[in-house]
């Protein structure tokens, strides 16, 4: 008995479709020729995007962008290879990630090497006709990897200050307050239930709380998933993404495994937590919907001796909800690895991956990112360790007492 294993390729790549074989075909061009059309770097950038408007009938902006997304392919070279090889992405994508990572600034080359190695994974395949993430979902995956390593790539003032600002434009008002990140979900939460429990925009409830018109939540929220077996993972908070910042809790739960199946229809506060932290979002194809505003879809009904189990439950949105409830869709789930494969009625199907907190790859990520705030940690205390021992030598330099010197008695002079 033979066995073979199946060869896993995104389905934008499906060397059996000929629209996906044309759409490589172009994004190749596309790619290649953005990359001849990259000026010298110590060209006049004013001179070569005048000269590029004219070769390539398209705006100063769209140059600019594409080259500098061209260009960022240089500080991330496991990516480059990717995508001069297979040419995945097309110039949205490059841009989704330049734009994310332009955000930084001058990012340090240990974190470009981090996102470097985060990125080749998260556009590597691990099954067959897998869907490709989109740009916004490319550009979310850079800015999650930012933000948990935001303490780490720091190494400058960690100490900042809150602030508060108002600027009058004229006709309108900003009010910016700058604070934690922590600090910051919470108040945000505060804001959001006001507004839902007093049926308020969240800017008229920001409003009545400040000048005292309603009264504010007792208590907020925030459901957080973090790794407690390895040190300084970070923080995924529902609704807001990953971070660095330490979360405060009140209550935690174990969902280190599956929990057990529920005898009702409605899953328990536990089980919905752990199918919510597994898949992230919607799980049909390029939908960006938050799991914890999806609907906890039973592949198999319920009526049908379908458990409520994580293994028989997949977030879906309202409208893929009703996709999937009039027959216009119908997915099968791998019952371990939360993989669901989509099937539709002219014959053609695609691949997801679960992209929460608990997702086995994400979980590998995580221990990743870990390891590199630890180490990143390590050093930075080293440092401070080093600092402070020379601080205390000025100290004591400064502080040292100089010996007296006796008086020399004044010499007898002869008259």
């Amino acid at each position: 008995m033979t066995t073979t294993t199946a060869t896993a390729y995104f389905s934008h790549m499906n060397p059996d479709c000929a629209l996906a074989v044309e759409r490589t075909a172009a994004r190749r061009a596309d790619y290649r020729s953005w990359a001849a059309a990259m000026p010298p770097l110590d060209e006049d950038f004013d001179v070569a995007c005048q000269r590029l408007v004219a070769k390539l009938g398209v705006g100063v902006y769209t140059i600019t962008e594409n080259c500098l997304a061209v260009h960022r392919l240089t500080e991330l070279p496991q990516v480059k290879n990717l995508q001069d090889t297979f040419y995945l992405l097309d110039m949205k994508a490059l841009i989704a990630i330049d734009c994310a990572l332009s955000k930084l600034g001058n990012v340090p080359k240990e974190t470009l090497a981090l996102l470097d190695d985060s990125l080749l994974t998260f556009l590597t395949p691990t099954s067959p006709n897998q869907v490709f993430p989109t740009p916004t979902q490319i550009g979310r995956k850079v800015r999650d990897i930012c933000k948990s390593i935001d303490k780490t790539v720091s190494f400058r003032n960690t100490r900042k200050k809150d602030s508060y600002t108002m600027t009058d434009t004229g006709n309108r008002a900003i009010l910016e307050l700058n604070t934690d990140s922590a600090t910051g979900m919470i108040l945000d939460s505060y804001i959001k239930e006001a507004a839902k429990k007093n049926g308020l925009s969240s800017a008229d409830a920001l409003k009545k709380l400040i000048a005292g018109s309603i009264t504010p939540p007792s208590t907020v929220i925030l459901h957080t998933y973090q790794a407690t077996d390895i040190d300084n993972a970070p923080t995924f908070v529902q609704g807001y993404g990953w971070t660095s910042q330490d979360m405060p809790t009140t209550r935690t739960r174990d969902l280190s495994a599956e929990p057990a199946a529920s005898d009702s229809y409605v899953a328990s506060e536990l089980i919905r937590k752990y199918v919510e932290g597994r898949d992230g979002t919607c799980r049909a194809l390029d939908c960006n919907r938050p799991a914890h505003l999806c609907q906890m879809d039973h592949r198999i009904n319920y009526a049908d001796g379908g458990p409520t189990h994580p293994s028989n439950l997949a977030s879906l949105c309202q409208h893929h909800h009703n996709m999937k409830t009039d027959g216009r869709a119908h997915y099968i789930m791998d019952p371990i690895t939360g993989d669901i494969v989509w099937l539709y009625e002219d014959g053609t199907w695609a691949m997801t991956e679960p992209a929460g907190p608990l997702a086995n790859k994400t979980k590998r990520w995580a221990q990743t990112m870990a390891q590199k705030i630890t180490s990143t940690r390590e050093r930075a205390h080293e440092r401070a360790q080093a600092l402070k021992k020379e601080l205390d030598a000025e100290a004591a330099a400064s502080a040292k007492v100089e010996p007296e010197v006796p008086a020399t008695p004044p010499e007898d002079i002869p008259f």
